[in-house]
């Protein structure tokens, strides 16, 4: 296979690769409207923090996946016989070099199966020997137990990041929420409702996520131990037996068999006491970390707690005095409209009086002007009694007379008093 090939089969297998892939495809789905649910939005496309924890999961559920369909397909071969039954009398170590051909055709060269007889076959060639061949094939089934188990790696760190993501989220939400805390700005709290949205959401999808992971690797991890008994179950069948000579008369095969042997012993006790110490430090570091999460989420409920209290105590201050701000404004407010109110009807009184007062000169002056019209009649029927008697000249110069004598004895200082003159000739045509 070429270097080319097996990068290929390398990006094909790669659950890094399909991951983004498919969290690139989601959120493609997402910002082209494809798809429109508000919590799936809200809850895998709300915050950055919920991009990487979707990203992470897409990886591990790649992996998974990946995982799932590669155990189907071995266990759908896992009943095949690579090299036929066993013959009577068995075979001798020789006859491993051609077994070893025939199982290396196969294009499921990495399958559980092909590699446990693979590796069961060369060791036989090597050694010329099937001596402590049933210890080297429990040596193998430990030794893929192992692989397998280191396998999900990756699952188990995306498992792990998750929640410290949302952790993170959580951090980064309530740090929003407080920082958005201000008592001059009482009826505007969206900056705090949103920063505990994302605090809570993240969280929430963080979990969710983990705990589907965690059950689907549990699926695949039982149907991957199901599969290793099976392939145990074949492989001891196949290949116990089958070899019984040793194939060399001076000892040497079976020298190189045992040190073989005694060295697969040793590297099958140092790969446990790897994974041994594998664990432990997974469970130390787990451990710590919950440790780490539990004592974060005790500072950050006692630091909210205290912060919560420090703000609403400023929060019942700050209405306490606007109430009484209010209270003494609207108090002021009544009382100079019950000021303005008097001045008002101290001012309608005064033009009511105003009024009452014309009304008593417009009453005098309407009388007196009745008063003159009965005077104007009662001079012009003296008028025509005086000119109906013939005596009208005679009266006017007797008037006139008397006004002067009148105006002299006055004494008006330089006043001009206009002189009557008596137009006897129209009186004289009036009374003809």
């Amino acid at each position: 296979m070429s270097k080319y090939n097996v990068w290929a089969n390398a990006a094909i297998r790669s659950p890094i690769l399909w991951g983004l892939t498919l969290s690139a495809g989601f959120f493609a789905a997402i910002h082209t409207h494809v798809i429109t649910d508000a919590m799936v939005i809200r809850y895998l496309a709300g915050h950055w923090v919920e991009y990487v924890e979707t990203v992470m999961f897409c990886v591990g559920l790649s992996a998974l996946v990946l995982k799932g369909f590669d155990l189907l397909g071995q266990r759908h071969h896992v009943d095949d016989e690579l090299i036929g039954e066993v013959p009577e009398g068995g075979q001798e170590p020789e006859a491993a070099v051609e077994l070893l051909q025939h199982v290396q055709e196969r294009r499921d060269e990495n399958s559980y199966l092909v590699r446990r007889v693979r590796e069961t076959l060369d060791l036989v060639r090597r050694t010329g020997s099937a001596e402590g061949i049933e210890d080297h094939l429990k040596y193998l089934s430990e030794l893929d137990a192992s692989r397998a188990a280191q396998s999900y790696g990756l699952v188990r760190f995306v498992v792990w990041a998750i929640p410290i993501m949302g952790f993170l989220g959580t951090v980064i939400g309530i740090t929003v929420a407080i920082a958005s805390l201000s008592p001059t700005q009482l009826d505007d709290i969206t900056g705090v409702v949103s920063g505990l949205g994302t605090a809570f959401d993240t969280t929430a999808s963080a979990l969710a996520l983990s705990m589907v992971l965690m059950f689907l690797q549990f699926l695949v991890d039982r149907l991957e131990q199901s599969l290793l008994g099976k392939v145990d179950e074949n492989v001891w069948a196949s290949l116990t037996g089958r070899f019984q000579s040793l194939g060399s008369t001076d000892g040497s095969a079976l020298a190189i068999a045992r040190l073989g042997d005694a060295i697969g012993r040793s590297t099958a006790k140092l790969l446990d006491a790897q994974a041994e110490s594998w664990r432990r430090l997974e469970q130390s570091a787990g451990e710590r970390m919950e440790e780490f999460a539990t004592m974060s989420g005790a500072q950050m409920s006692s630091g909210l707690a205290t912060a919560l209290d420090q703000t609403l105590s400023k929060w019942t201050k700050s209405l306490v005095e606007a109430q009484e701000s209010l209270m003494s404004q609207r108090e002021t407010r009544w009382e100079v409209a019950g000021e303005t109110m008097a001045v008002a009807m101290r001012s309608v009184e005064r033009q009511h009086e105003a009024l009452q007062q014309q009304g008593l000169l417009l009453s005098s002056v309407v009388d007196a002007t009745r008063d003159l019209r009965s005077l104007e009649q009662a001079l012009e029927d003296n008028l025509n009694a005086v000119v109906n008697s013939g005596k009208f000249d005679e009266t006017m110069s007797t008037l006139a007379a008397a006004i002067q004598l009148f105006a002299s004895r006055v004494g008006a200082e330089g006043a001009a008093w206009p002189r009557v003159v008596l137009n006897s000739k129209k009186s004289s045509r009036k009374t003809a």
